[in-house]
């Protein structure tokens, strides 16, 4: 079987490794219960429930039917999709793969990091200048809140320096593709307008690449391969609306598409197939609309509200599904603690009325388990702590932090059943749900002791002050609503 040659190949790995190894490699379907025998097997002590909870969340695995799973890897290796290149690549011989590989290469890797093979042969690397509105067209569905970010790694954009000019990109913009001059030999005569791909190995990021010429001597007649994707766009379309009603707005555009064609592959992974920006253009029924601060694929021109059927039982008190619960992980702690010793300041009492406030919700055990955790997290921290070394994260932690307990006070005041939830505003308590998000995820960043580059420092502040005005936007809106839901529960007699 093939899970007991993983099991020896995998022997001398830290659980991290393996876990990482396995979930950007491995093949083929798979249950929980088999994963625990090959940790039990490495001597990982892990339960049934710890290792189904780890699974359900990571988003480099599908849920399958009868407790089962796939990977990222086992699901979209092989699969085939196609790109049309826009003039200025036909005219460069270049392909800048920008958001167009998505979903079937990793989320997490860079485009530029992607490898290209024709016939065998890898694709060399070669620059391509697009003005700024084409290249963010390149980088749609990153979301409009990521796309300057992503074009900015670039390592063609090192010198952009795009935190200082406030994330505004200059007119013309270099980015780094792969040379199609021998695609385009091979077509000859035809118009090679549109590529096809194939994943060859989805954890290396390589791609198989095919030209996919048509010789039409009238450009506006319907040949059979036009046919064929006209009723790719309507597959797509009915699957992505079932998708809406059934998954509502995923965490992203990217897992949206996942979910579809992972489910539909036999339809959408065909020889005959289109391409996701094409079909956004024949849509009329879809397009990318704004959820909070985000983007996602939803309903044309319709606004994308925070419950739906997909969520709608699990916005009762104290259980909002959209607003992360309020917890206390390693680094929120570690994030206190620092900012005390940033702040140069002493007082246990005080760290644990800042970190465990009078309303959380937790038992008495749980609170003493936690006091005892902050008691100890100082004691190590502080033996460490290095004032000067922590002067640039220092000032934005203490400023997250502040933004943290402004939020997560917010967010305790709303006890409300699901039929009240739906009275709040939507798009604010989206807001509110990805506020918290991005700011944990800084305090994440600040809490440890990597260092980071001043444009990245320079880009948090800024990240900051734009969490800081949106909260103040819909702080008034949500507190507004909840007072309302509060009156109507009074009946005058």
């Amino acid at each position: 079987m093939a899970i007991v040659i993983v099991i020896f190949k995998t022997m001398a790995l830290t659980i991290e490794n393996f876990l990482t190894n396995f979930l950007r490699s491995f093949p083929e379907p798979f249950s929980a219960k088999e994963m625990l025998c090959m940790l039990n097997a490495l001597n990982y002590n892990f339960t049934l429930g710890e290792l189904t909870e780890f699974l359900d969340s990571d988003p480099r695995v599908f849920a399958l039917q009868k407790k089962m799973y796939i990977t990222r890897a086992g699901a979209f290796s092989g699969k085939v999709f196609s790109i049309v290149l826009t003039q200025k690549e036909i005219e460069n011989k270049v392909l800048i793969p920008g958001d167009r590989c998505i979903p079937f290469v990793d989320n997490d890797m860079f485009s530029f990091n992607l490898k290209f093979e024709f016939l065998g042969k890898k694709l060399r690397t070669k620059k391509l200048e697009l003005d700024k509105s084409s290249a963010l067209d390149l980088f749609t569905l990153f979301g409009e809140e990521y796309n300057v970010q992503y074009i900015a790694s670039d390592p063609a954009c090192q010198n952009l320096k795009i935190a200082e000019n406030d994330f505004e990109l200059p007119p013309k913009i270099s980015l780094t593709g792969v040379s199609l001059e021998p695609l385009f030999r091979e077509a000859g005569a035809g118009r090679c307008a549109r590529i096809l791909c194939r994943v060859k190995d989805w954890a290396a990021g390589i791609i198989e690449v095919y030209p996919m010429a048509e010789k039409k001597e009238n450009p506006y007649s319907m040949t059979e391969s036009d046919i064929e994707r006209q009723k790719w766009n309507e597959n797509l379309e009915t699957f992505l609306l079932e998708s809406f009603d059934r998954m509502g707005p995923c965490a992203g555009m990217e897992e949206q598409l996942a979910n579809v064609f992972y489910e539909h592959s036999k339809e959408l992974c065909a020889y005959s197939c289109g391409s996701v920006h094409e079909f956004l253009r024949w849509s009329k029924k879809i397009d990318i609309e704004y959820f909070g601060v985000e983007t996602r694929l939803w309903y044309k021109g319709q606004e994308i509200p925070a419950v739906g059927k997909w969520n709608v039982r699990n916005c009762g008190a104290g259980n909002i599904s959209n607003i992360p619960f309020i917890a206390r992980p390693d680094y929120i702690i570690d994030s206190f603690i620092k900012d005390q010793c940033y702040e140069k300041k002493n007082s246990v009492p005080e760290l644990i009325r800042k970190i465990i406030p009078s309303d959380l919700r937790i038992s008495e055990k749980e609170k003493k388990q936690l006091e005892m955790q902050i008691e100890d997290r100082n004691a190590v921290l502080r033996k460490g702590y290095n004032w000067f070394a922590d002067f640039a994260f220092g000032q934005i932690r203490h400023k997250a932090l502040d933004l943290f307990l402004k939020v997560e006070n917010l967010v305790s005041d709303i006890d409300c059943n699901d039929r009240e939830f739906q009275e709040l505003p939507q798009q604010e308590m989206v807001t509110l749900s990805q506020l918290f998000t991005h700011i944990t995820r800084i305090l994440e960043i600040t809490a440890g002791d990597m260092e980071c580059a001043d444009d990245e420092t320079y880009a948090m502040q800024l990240s900051l002050e734009g969490m800081e005005a949106n909260f103040e936007e819909i702080r008034p809106m949500i507190a507004g609503a909840m007072f309302d839901v509060r009156k109507k529960r009074f009946n005058v007699i």
